[in-house]
């Protein structure tokens, strides 16, 4: 398939490492071992409803190709022990047809990838299993599709490599190689319609090999002008209707058309070492940090089946301010705006306030998206959030009891398209604070059309780095000091200030010292004890730790 799929970028699913393990052993059990490979990940359809954990499935109107179907969720079900994607004959928001699209929500580095398919059959129908790259600019990331399939040929199916080294925008400079696999089976040509057949590649860094039922047919090698990009990619199953690959629906087409998936296995080679926080990650290994408690109502616009309630909107007059169903990254819509086209510049966008306290730490937090459909590209539009202080809790913008306000550029013509891209803001509140307001101002110069959608919002008071708390519970006391000697004693440890394992840090030693007895509710100087207190209270603590030994 291609171009990229217009998807967002989802943060990994975290799972407990207790959790992993356990699953993974009874889960195994099911498939069987495949020598020199290890399975890292797999979906056997068992259940009756999809794995949302593992997968998302799209709720999108416009596609690439000139494809003909709106991909909704509808067309996504689980039935005996199958992966159901279903094509119909019913238009939907101005699209003639229905269809299904999952994609995961992991992202995967090389290994091998399987999945057995039952395919459709009739005029217009585009089947795929393929890897694509969808937190980044298409087909940048690179392009893998294990299989492709025309609804008019059934005794052939395709794999292809999509690729390109010019960093955009998509797609002039886009090369692409291809492999059309047939068989025969006691004398006949095999019908890839007529039942299940498994389809696989084998991806490392400097080849691609792809398999019909275990036969290899088609090896990519890399080349100088050709490389075999390793950029973590998205598993992504979908039929499509229509479009450039095999021409659209006629009068033939028999409808509806189902995809069935058994199964689809993900596995890495034999000995490969696994991320104990997330074995399926290969980019960041490093669990994410919760901020906390989000200050602001209604964050992902998805209130009253879709709205803008809690948020202050400005700029309206089109409307070119709304809660759209077009896209989203958290639930089921999103802020999207664009220019009020009045010839001149204008502004347009949404406010929310929290109440605050002066001296606390923020963080704002978004997600933005232009599809290429709706773009900004050579375009002057941007869009700004900012969080503005209050002295007064509903002031007025520039009034006496606004104080000041920080703001941060976050799209504009060059930002990447058709990705969910992920912003934060950080700062402090003036000490007369009462109210921190985040806002999201998107602004017009001229008549340039182009929109941007804004989701997953969030205001956020931060939690204050306590200096010496070295296990993270809160509070400085005798248990930090041994998690800071023994971490000093293990190379490979690292604590704050830059410590260098294996060698007495005084800044770190220093920083517990002074803050000991502290916690974050409280300052710390005013609990601690004189240095002679101090070293009285951790031979204690060491004396109880030898009677429990």
């Amino acid at each position: 398939m291609s171009p990229s799929l217009s998807k967002r970028r989802t943060p990994i699913c975290w799972t407990p490492l207790l959790g992993v393990l356990v699953g993974a052993s009874l889960a195994t059990a099911q498939v069987p071992d495949l020598p020199g490979w290890d399975l890292l990940w797999h979906d056997e359809f068992d259940g009756t409803t999809l794995d949302n954990v593992k997968w998302e499935a799209l709720d999108r109107r416009d596609s690439f190709n000139n494809e003909k179907q709106y991909y909704h969720p509808d067309q996504v079900t689980i039935a005996n022990g199958n992966l159901e994607l279903t094509a119909i004959n019913t238009p939907r928001s101005g699209k003639a047809y229905q269809s299904g699209l999952i994609t995961s929500r992991d992202l995967f580095g090389p290994g091998r990838f399987e999945a057995r398919i039952d395919l459709p059959t009739s005029q217009g129908m585009w089947p795929a299993f393929w890897l694509n790259a969808n937190n980044v600019q298409w087909p940048i990331g690179g392009e893998i599709d294990i299989l492709e399939n025309r609804g008019s040929q059934p005794n052939l199916t395709s794999s292809a490599y999509h690729w390109q080294t010019n960093p955009g925008p998509c797609c002039d400079q886009r090369q692409f190689v291809y492999d059309e696999y047939t068989a025969t089976e006691n004398g006949q040509a095999v019908d890839f319609h007529a039942g299940f057949h498994t389809y696989a590649a084998e991806w490392d860094d400097d080849s691609i090999d792809f398999f019909v039922d275990g036969n290899l047919h088609f090896t990519i090698n890399e080349t100088p002008n050709r490389p075999i990009i390793e950029t973590p990619k998205n598993i992504i199953l979908n039929l499509a209707v229509g479009g450039i690959f095999g021409g659209d629906p006629d009068g033939s087409t028999v409808w509806p058309q189902t995809m069935l998936v058994d199964y689809v296995r993900v596995w890495q080679p034999e000995g490969t070492p696994v991320d104990p926080v997330d074995p399926v990650d290969p980019v960041d290994p490093v669990d994410p940090v919760d901020p906390g408690v989000n200050l602001l109502s209604n964050p992902s616009f998805d209130a009253s089946g879709g709205s803008l309630d809690s948020w202050t909107v400005f700029g309206n007059v089109i409307p070119n301010v709304s809660a759209n169903n077009d896209l989203s990254n958290d639930g089921s819509h999103a802020l999207k705006v664009f220019g009020q086209f009045n010839g001149g510049t204008n502004f347009s966008g949404v406010s929310q306030g929290a109440a605050i306290t002066g001296g606390e730490s923020l963080l704002a937090t978004a997600s933005t998206y232009t599809p290429s459909w709706d773009t900004l590209f050579g375009k002057a539009n941007e869009l700004s959030m900012k969080i503005e202080f209050y002295s007064v809790f509903g002031a007025e913008l520039g009034s006496a009891g606004f104080l000041s306000e920080v703001t941060q550029l976050i799209h504009d013509g060059s930002s990447d398209e058709n990705m969910w891209l992920d912003h934060t803001l950080e700062t402090v509140a003036p000490e007369n604070a009462v109210e921190a307001r985040l806002t999201f101002l998107y602004q017009q110069p001229d008549n340039e059309n182009g929109a941007v959608w804004i989701d997953s919002a969030g205001l956020f008071v931060q939690s204050s780095i306590l200096e010496g708390d070295y296990n993270d519970d809160g509070l400085v006391d005798a248990a930090d000091y041994t998690t800071w000697r023994d971490a000093m004693s293990q190379p490979g440890a690292t604590l704050p200030n830059d410590s260098t394992p294996g060698t007495v840090d005084t800044a770190d030693y220093d920083a517990w010292k002074a803050n000991f007895g502290a916690t974050n509710a409280e300052a710390a100087p005013t609990a601690v004890p004189e240095p002679a207190g101090v070293l009285l209270i951790l031979t204690a603590y060491l004396v109880t730790v030898q009677r429990l030994r």
